[in-house]
């Protein structure tokens, strides 16, 4: 039994929690995923894009444990695009809205590229009283990708109806504190744990 060195734990950690992948939109992470499982033993697909990896030791008549994990993060869809260019969203998962204007963005166009874009709201000198005591709701947010009509970001951004958004954050890691930041800990980390979990019991005979 081998156990994985601390920079090997650290890139497929970087690399999963910097993949783009809110909810229905898993392939990135999948893709990843898969490239770190390679030579574990049998890996599956199915058509929701679960990936299976069945241990190549398992040779059946044991108890099956399942260690599983979820691969999406919680973001944004295009739901429709303003006269002024800017596109409106809804959540794909909770969020507390006051938390997200000015957060950066990503925005997948037709083309499959992610575009950067920032999340805008009324500014609070145009508030009314009451709107500064109740809170944001998601028809006030929308994200600036810098198209100035709707007519431009169809045709110059390449955006359409139902595209995902994915929020901006790269992966750092802190080695004097021994501390990581970036996205979607909840639950890529999960998913690094299961697959080097996997890689240390590669060439183990366990009881199940």
């Amino acid at each position: 039994m081998s156990y994985l060195s601390k920079e090997i734990n650290l890139k497929m950690i970087a690399d999963l929690s910097n993949a783009m992948g809110v909810s229905g939109f898993e392939d990135q992470v999948v893709d990843i995923a898969r490239s770190f499982s390679e030579g574990l033993g049998t890996i599956k697909e199915d058509s929701m894009r679960n990936l299976y990896i069945y241990r190549k030791e398992n040779t059946g008549g044991r108890p099956i444990v399942q260690l599983d994990a979820h691969s999406d993060e919680v973001g944004f869809m295009v739901h429709s695009i303003r006269p002024n260019g800017c596109l409106q969203i809804v959540p794909l998962g909770s969020w507390v809205t006051s938390n997200i204007p000015a957060t950066k963005v990503w925005v997948r166009n037709s083309e499959g590229k992610y575009i950067p874009g920032i999340v805008a709201s009324k500014p609070p000198h145009y508030l009314g009283e009451q709107e500064k005591k109740s809170a944001i709701d998601f028809g006030q947010l929308s994200v600036d990708i810098g198209a100035g009509s709707a007519e431009e970001a169809v045709r110059d951004f390449k955006i359409r109806i139902g595209e995902p958004i994915v929020p901006y954050a790269e992966f750092s890691y802190d080695n004097e504190h021994d501390v990581m930041m970036g996205k979607a800990f909840d639950n890529r980390l999960g998913c690094a744990g299961l697959i080097s979990t996997l890689k240390v019991l590669d060439g183990c005979e366990l009881k199940v």
